[in-house]
């Protein structure tokens, strides 16, 4: 559903908001020379998904979290004079038995609409965006390649294979960092048997629902877990201060992933202080499904783009609208 907010220039500004389950992140882009140009990045947390895989409700204090970081973004749409507005949900939207006190929170705080994402549409915007955000020698460099797009939320994973802008297979799986840091890891660190029981089912979710899938020797991530990951790995303020594409071999990912588990809450924190709010607690899950997924797919490297579904919806309604 889009907005319009009375704005109308020579380049129309858009802001896209897409509320997950541990985030909801917006974004203000414009469309210029044929692509898309970032105009404002804003993170909220929200962790709407808290304790839903348990009761399968939305918590109070989850839809204050949300009321909180949309007053945030709505002040900043306006001063950035955004002309429309998009806003999608994901897996906590999908699961949530009480959905409609999402959707009334946002309908009374933006006036827009809130649209629900199915996996499938959520894995179709995420593979646009990603492969967008990539920088066009690393993409010449997949000619050729099936090449897999993981999206690592809080509640779901999204897998999905193309080449080039053709996609030839997509799935969720109702599985994320949010998910599995609830449902196994009962403390921080996390005991042996914990982390090999999630690895387990993990595992097991993708052998029944990834059967369709080819191997895949690179992969993009992207969500925040492999850009916060990709961030530590490199010492980086900023993915977008990097010179070429950042990427990281299996081993490494193995490396970090028995390096956050053995680590507290507080001694991951302070790994990246600035970064970490709302994440300190679900990135070892995060780094887990990851693993998984390339050694599942016998990938070689994990590349990692900034761009995800809120970069796809906007692509999405910007190709469409020019067209």
């Amino acid at each position: 559903m889009v907005v319009r907010l009375g704005w109308e220039g020579e380049r129309v500004r858009l802001a896209t908001i897409d509320v997950g389950t541990n985030t909801a992140l917006l974004l203000i882009s414009e469309w210029k020379d044929n692509r898309l140009i970032e105009v404002y990045n804003g993170v909220g947390f929200v962790r709407l998904g808290e304790g839903m895989d348990a009761s399968g409700r939305v918590s109070d204090d989850a839809l204050a979290r949300l009321q909180a970081v949309l007053f945030s973004h709505m002040e900043a749409i306006r001063r950035f004079d955004a002309a429309h507005i998009i806003i999608t949900g994901t897996s906590a939207s999908r699961d949530a038995q009480d959905g409609h006190r999402i959707h009334t929170l946002v309908r009374n705080m933006t006036g827009t609409e809130f649209t629900i994402l199915s996996g499938e549409e959520e894995a179709k915007v995420t593979y646009l965006g990603a492969v967008a955000g990539m920088p066009e020698s690393t993409l010449r460099s997949f000619l050729g390649e099936t090449i897999t797009v993981i999206d690592v939320g809080g509640g779901s994973t999204e897998f999905v294979q193309g080449k080039g802008e053709d996609i030839h297979f997509k799935k969720s799986l109702n599985m994320g960092s949010v998910r599995m840091t609830e449902r196994f890891f009962s403390s921080q660190p996390a005991q042996g048997e914990e982390i090999e029981s999630g690895r387990a089912h993990f595992q097991s979710m993708m052998k029944e629902s990834l059967a369709g899938s080819l191997p895949s020797r690179y992969c993009i991530g992207a969500s925040g877990t492999p850009i916060i990951l990709s961030l530590l790995h490199t010492g980086l303020k900023e993915l977008s201060d990097a010179e070429s594409a950042v990427s990281m071999s299996v081993s490494e990912l193995d490396a970090w992933s028995r390096r956050l588990f053995g680590m507290t809450r507080s001694e991951v924190t302070a790994l990246y202080p600035s970064k970490m709010k709302g994440r300190a607690d679900v990135l070892p899950a995060g780094v887990l499904i990851l693993l998984e997924a390339l050694t599942y797919l016998r990938s070689e490297r994990l590349f990692v783009s900034p761009f995800g579904v809120r970069h796809g919806v906007a692509l999405r309604y910007f190709l469409e609208s020019s067209s």
